[in-house]
């Protein structure tokens, strides 16, 4: 970070190379997946767009099982996710990521849900989330390690929950009810 900072982002990249390669120890998947944060950075301000990109991807791989959000926020990479590709695989965790670091989150301790978003399932939720990407049905099945039919039932009971006819539907009742990030994806 210092060396971004210090607008070094060569320098940076020579720091990172350790963690990157797998030679330093580390305890938890924080550090390889901040280091991924900050070499993107380093990337994007060396001008080489393409490697900051699969940096990113990258750190989503490490941040999806755990909904890591926190390294996105502390290093400021968070500003790199709008560049990602239309179709994501991460595309829920994006959303997660730009709710949270622009306060645009679900209800927490001081906001809380009203309506039709108190009755959805956390498995609902999670289709939910889905809903704004261009991924069909089947390709949701697949990152949810669902099938087909399990996401269609969840697709309907949203519909049914939301009073909403159609996806787009859905997903601005889910915008209205702060479930989902307004970013459009």
């Amino acid at each position: 970070m210092i060396r971004l900072a210090e607008q070094d982002p060569a320098g940076a990249r020579r720091e990172l190379r350790p963690v990157l390669d797998g030679t330093a120890p580390v305890d938890s998947l924080l550090t390889p997946t901040e280091a991924r944060l900050l070499d993107a950075l380093a990337c994007r301000d060396l001008g080489d767009d393409h490697a900051a990109g699969e940096a990113v991807e990258q750190a989503l791989n490490l941040a999806e099982p755990d909904r890591m959000i926190l390294p996105f926020a502390m290093t400021g990479a968070w500003e790199l996710l709008g560049d990602l590709p239309q179709k994501t695989s991460h595309a829920a965790l994006v959303s997660d990521i730009l709710d949270a670091v622009r306060g645009d989150g679900p209800a927490g301790p001081d906001r809380s849900a009203s309506g039709p978003a108190e009755g959805l399932s956390p498995s609902e939720l999670r289709v939910l989330r889905y809903l704004p990407t261009n991924l069909t049905r089947p390709e949701i099945a697949a990152e949810l390690s669902l099938s087909l039919n399990t996401v269609s039932t969840h697709i309907r009971r949203i519909y049914a929950k939301f009073g909403a006819g159609d996806r787009s539907s859905a997903v601005q009742r889910g915008r209205d009810l702060r479930l989902l990030s307004n970013v459009r994806f």
